[in-house]
């Protein structure tokens, strides 16, 4: 057959089945089941024994019936009238619909999985339910809760169980929290038909088809269908398997396929062990019994791997697939272990990127399988910034992700729906659709603190912010480019109110944010390119399109209903739509869960993140509502006796989702986990056949290390290292490989200038106490710092009005201090309210010990001579200059200079006797230049104060000797030289060290330089 591997005897076994048998076909992964269904169906319609209306391939989920339907099609090789492969929802929303036309009833709608979670979580916050006492307002806010109640409405529907009925086993089996979802239930149908008409969960409508099929008004199509078959059976719900069953009672044969061992939707209904029941489940006598002995996936050592995690694993009925055998060979499971999960994503890329380069795997040919969602788009995002390109599978989730999200914010705010506060503002301006840097915002905050100030006003940065976009005018005053950018925000939010005001749709006030941004020819251009920032310009717009899908497929359903609504739901949402909206297509490794791999295969796969309490991730599922308990009541099965038995029926689940995973490789299986003190590798990391080879010994596999290690080298190393590097670079360059060519280099061109920085010999040069160590440091920094200047840190802003405090303090008390704090707290911006919650609590701490210092030195019989003094004296060609927190008297009538630090990084006994700012501080006060302190008088030396608390102690006090002549002496040296680096024309950097792979680190790479940049 065209397309289809050649079948082995078993599998052909199963296509000599009589017409109008049934049968159920076992086979282990990689065992060709998922290609006998397919090469069933077409040779039944190639054949002409049965009509393409006869034959039915189902699939538990919308992926794999797509990718089967494409097979198929090809398959049969001419055009047919019906799809030849869809899902029981599929099926039963075709039946209901077909049924509700001939009755002249509205057509039914599918409720999606994001619509139903919003309605529950509105009937939440407002409604009267009483729930139990554990099941509070916090926990019912969660998305966890409200998870369980669809399950649970859902588990309950398919197995025809209404509110009252479940109400009554509430009763009975003493669980108040099956009383109030049946309350909650209850409310929830009563307003469903007014929020959503005419709308159903998936479950709801395949009990509408199965209903109608016992009726005997199956449709058109249904109503034909003399074969059905079922690839993965073990993943269909109680709903899916009542559907077959009308069906076989009509007549129709099914062929069911599967295995119990890799079933991957038991936490949301499907039943591994429905394979073993099917006679029982369908109501069809003596099917056949079919077994698929041979494995044509992958080699004896995977499958060696995949049967040790099976034979863990409860037989559900099953068990004679588990005897399947392989090839011989194949490489051993290897085990990939980092200090954190960017070193394993490091790890991890370079692996691919072997596979890739070493053995011509294509990137589309790989896959990283995590546990969870939750842990995909890091991964994928740590595996772009490696350069490899990575694509994840599924819908997009706009309530998580960068551009939808930012773009519902800025409708939101317009319309009122989310308050326009300080924290949503700088959101705002720093989000895509306005793009300010966080140098810009601190250069819009300032500019409009100025003219705040220059009017009389003492508005902090915040409040004018919210100002600004509130009043698209209020800007017109000030000329600066952030500004500028701002403004244009603040037309925007201005003009999508006005439009709002004319009943324009969600998806018009969508466009018009987007129109106005002017990112569309930005964005394209990002998404041309290559590397990190076009995988992101990508999924931006993958992720705007299935927005704007959205927003449409709303405005077709209610196109009176005000736009707000929409815009709400999409604020709120926790669980993303499915969506129909085409996605951007490119060759890159898929990352995704389990259930993304199924029904496929890769020749490598990584089963990474297998942390201990991740994978297997043994917390009991339902454990809120008791979603377990209940399904095995409603089922008359045995309900767990113990914790014990429950954990262990998850970890059956969990081995399950292993297996599946791990069969989907070909020719290469690894496993990764992070190691260190706050993480440990799970007991499935160990089933490993032994470690990977370090990549770290071996030189760079991807071009941009590559590239960085090669211009280094032709900077920093020897004569043979600088010819080699300049010979590969340049062979790169004629690739065209970006940064190879040293015309894309910074630093080379010629200098601007090549005068020192203060020309004049004679002219002195301000030195700042504080700043000679950081020059000392790096000139480099300290000259990037006084010409660029730099984001001021909260901290420092936090320490300045510590400083202030403790300069206008007029007496040890505590609360004066703190009223001193508090009266200008509120001129300091905190992004977040626990930020500045947090803030608060440390700021206040330290007052606390600022005081116990004050109160510890007044009874020392200390005297203040001075706070914040300044001072300034010449140390040859310095001009040494600085302020000086505390000038002190002690009891014995001796001098001490103190310097207030509130940081927690505290200098040792040598580093204090050396440090630049308190030796200074000493200078300034022999040379009698600080004012009211007789530089005669005898000196106690200085002492850095630090408040922050560590311990028990409210604060320490590290001193610095007195200096003497020598000493003395070496501080001005120090300024000396550093006045003559900081007047120079060069200001040298940090030198890295040396990094080296061997004599000759750069063939391996090179002598695939073509492949390289093609991939």
């Amino acid at each position: 057959m065209p397309g289809l591997p050649p079948l082995d005897p078993d599998q052909r076994a199963v296509l000599d089945l009589p017409d109008g048998a049934s049968a159920v076909v076992l086979g282990a992964p990689g065992t060709g089941r998922t290609t006998t269904a397919v090469a069933l169906v077409a040779d039944r319609v190639r054949s002409g024994r049965l009509a393409p209306e006869e034959v039915l391939l189902l699939a538990p989920r919308r992926t794999q019936a797509s990718r089967l339907r494409d097979r198929l099609l090809l398959e049969v090789g001419r055009p047919v009238s019906a799809p030849l492969a869809r899902t029981a929802a599929s099926l039963a929303f075709d039946i209901a619909r077909r049924e509700a036309v001939e009755d002249g009833r509205e057509a039914p709608v599918l409720l999606s999985g994001g619509e139903q979670d919003r309605v529950i979580g509105q009937l939440l916050a407002e409604g009267e339910v009483a729930w139990p006492e554990r099941l509070g307002a916090e926990v019912r806010e969660t998305r966890v809760f409200r998870g369980e109640l669809r399950e649970l409405f859902a588990r309950c529907t398919e197995r025809d169980v209404d509110w009252t009925e479940l109400a009554a086993l509430g009763e009975q089996r003493g669980r108040p929290e099956w009383v109030a979802a049946a309350a909650f239930w209850r409310e929830y149908l009563e307003v469903l038909p007014a929020v959503a008409p005419d709308a159903f969960d998936s479950a709801e409508l395949v009990a509408l088809a199965t209903a109608a099929v016992l009726r005997d008004r199956p449709g058109e199509l249904a109503g034909r269908l003399r074969l059905v078959v079922v690839d993965d059976m073990q993943d269909l719900g109680e709903s899916a398997v009542g559907l077959l069953a009308a069906l076989a009672s009509r007549g129709c044969a099914v062929v069911a396929l599967g295995d119990p061992d890799v079933a991957a939707d038991t936490f949301r209904g499907g039943e591994p062990d429905l394979l073993g029941r099917f006679e029982q489940r369908l109501g069809i006598e003596a099917p056949a019994r079919f077994l698929l002995r041979t494995v044509h996936r992958h080699p004896g050592s995977i499958r060696r791997f995949v049967s040790g995690v099976t034979e863990r694993i409860g037989t559900a009925l099953g068990g004679p697939q588990r005897t399947a055998t392989a090839r011989p060979g194949g490489a051993p499971v290897l085990a990939i272990e980092a200090d954190g999960p960017g070193a394993l994503a490091a790890r991890i890329a370079h692996l691919l990127r072997d596979r890739h380069l070493e053995h011509d795997v294509p990137f589309a040919r790989q896959a990283v399988v995590v546990r969870s969602n939750a842990l995909v788009e890091p991964l994928a995002r740590a595996l772009e910034i490696a350069g490899v390109p990575a694509v994840t599978a599924g819908a997009a989730a706009d309530a998580g992700e960068r551009a939808p999200r930012a773009l519902v914010q800025v409708v939101a705010v317009a319309l009122g729906l989310l308050p326009l506060t300080p924290a949503t503002a700088e959101g705002l301006l720093t989000g895509p659709f306005c793009g300010l840097d966080r140098l810009a915002l601190r250069r819009l905050r300032l500019a409009l603190r100025v003219e705040e100030l220059g009017g009389g006003g003492a508005r902090s940065s915040g409040e004018l912010l919210v100002e600004a976009l509130a009043e698209p005018g209020r800007l017109a005053t000030i000329d600066v480019p952030a500004v500028r950018r701002a403004s244009r925000l603040a037309t925007t939010l201005q003009a999508v109110r006005d439009l709002d005001a004319t009943g324009a749709s969600a998806e018009e006030l969508l466009w018009a944010v987007w129109d106005s941004s002017g990112l569309a020819p930005v964005w394209r251009e990002r998404a041309l390119g290559a590397g990190l920032v076009a995988a992101e310009a990508n999924r931006d717009l993958d992720d705007l399109v299935a927005l704007f899908a959205a927003a449409a497929r709303a405005a077709e359903r209610g196109p009176t209903d005000p736009a707000a609504g929409f815009v709400a739901g999409r604020l709120e949402a926790d669980v993303a739509d499915d969506s129909l909206a085409p996605r951007g297509l490119r060759d890159g490794v898929l990352v995704t869960t389990p259930v993304g791999v199924a029904g496929q295969e890769y020749d490598t796969v990584v089963l990474a993140g297998l942390q201990d309490g991740v994978w297997p991730n043994l917390r009991p599922r339902g454990s809120l509502l008791g979603l377990g308990e209940l399904v095995a009541e409603l089922d008359g099965r045995a309900v767990p006796a113990s914790p014990v038995d429950e954990r262990k029926a998850v970890l059956s689940d969990e081995l399950r989702l292993f297996a599946l995973a791990a069969s989907r490789a070909t020719d290469v299986l690894v496993l990764a986990a992070v190691a260190n003190d706050d993480e440990a590798p799970s007991v499935l990391f160990g089933l490993a056949d032994g470690p990977a080879p370090d990549a770290a010994a071996t030189a760079p596999n991807a071009l941009r290390p590559l590239v960085g290690l090669l211009r280094r080298s032709a900077v920093v190393g020897d004569d043979a290292e600088r010819s080699e590097a300049a010979a590969a670079l340049a062979r790169l360059a004629r690739a065209e490989v970006p940064g190879a060519a040293p015309t894309a280099w910074w630093g080379l061109a010629p200098a601007s200038c090549d005068e020192p920085l203060v020309a004049d010999p004679e002219q002195p040069v301000r030195v700042s106490p504080s700043k000679l160590e950081r020059f000392e440091e790096s000139p480099l920094d300290w000259f990037l710092e006084r010409v660029a200047g730099g984001e001021p840190l909260l901290a420092g802003a936090v320490g300045t009005m510590l400083h202030w405090v403790m300069e206008t303090a007029t007496a040890p008390d505590e609360a004066m201090l703190l009223a001193a704090l508090e009266g200008r707290w509120r001129e300091l911006d905190f992004e977040a309210d626990w930020i500045a919650d947090r803030e608060r609590r440390l700021a206040d701490r330290m007052i606390g010990s600022i005081a116990r210092y004050l109160r510890d030195v007044g009874a020392e019989g200390a005297t203040l001579l001075g706070g914040e003094t300044r001072f300034e004296f010449p140390v040859g060609r310095a001009l040494a200059t600085g302020t000086i927190d505390r000038v002190e008297r002690d009891g014995d009538g001796r001098i001490r200079v103190v310097d207030l630090k509130t940081g927690s990084t505290r200098p040792t006994g040598p580093e204090t006797a050396r440090h630049a700012q308190l030796g200074v501080y000493q200078l300034a006060v022999r040379a009698g230049v600080v004012p009211g302190v007789d530089p005669a008088a005898p000196s106690a030396g200085a002492a850095l104060l630090y408040v922050r608390q560590k311990g028990k102690e409210p604060y320490a006090l590290l001193a610095q000797p007195v200096l003497d002549d020598d000493a003395a002496g070496a501080f001005r040296e120090r300024l000396t030289a550093a006045a003559e680096g900081m007047a120079a024309a060069a200001f040298p950097g940090p030198i890295e060290p040396v990094v080296r792979f061997g004599a000759s680190p750069f063939r391996p790479m090179l002598l695939r330089v073509p492949e390289v940049c093609g991939g």
